[in-house]
């Protein structure tokens, strides 16, 4: 994650990273657990952990990868500028148990849950 899906990012770097964190989603298929105690057993919990992550960092590499723009803290060198057009949009992303993801997006809503609060317009960021 640290070598591919870096803080500025590129398609190429990021195909890299899809594959790569490919290969070692495909490598906990071999993942056992041998203590079998039945009280706090740390190695079942440690192994759960590791599969959250990994299910976290297939889903955030594909992302980032999909997402073709550059907006927040997900900047593109390869699409540097903020495309609303295209990508007024969030991200979805479903990781499957053999950490095959599907890619979509649902819209923002650009509308508030109340009438005491006034949408506020999306702008870019400016420092």
């Amino acid at each position: 994650m640290q070598r591919y899906a870096t803080v500025f990012r590129e398609g190429p770097s990021l195909a890299e990273g899809c594959r790569r964190i490919g290969e070692v989603a495909d490598s906990l298929a071999g993942l056992r657990v041998d203590d079998r105690s039945k009280v706090w057993n740390s190695d079942v919990v440690e192994a759960l952990e590791l599969q959250n992550l990994m299910v976290l960092a297939v889903a955030t590499m594909h992302s980032a990868e999909f997402r073709t723009e550059s907006r927040g803290a997900h900047a593109r060198e390869d699409f540097p500028a903020r495309d609303d057009v295209n990508w007024m949009k969030h991200t979805t992303v479903w990781v499957d148990a053999g950490y095959e993801t599907s890619l979509g997006a649902r819209p923002v809503h650009m509308n508030t849950l109340t009438n005491e609060v006034e949408p506020v317009p999306p702008a870019k960021r400016v420092y």
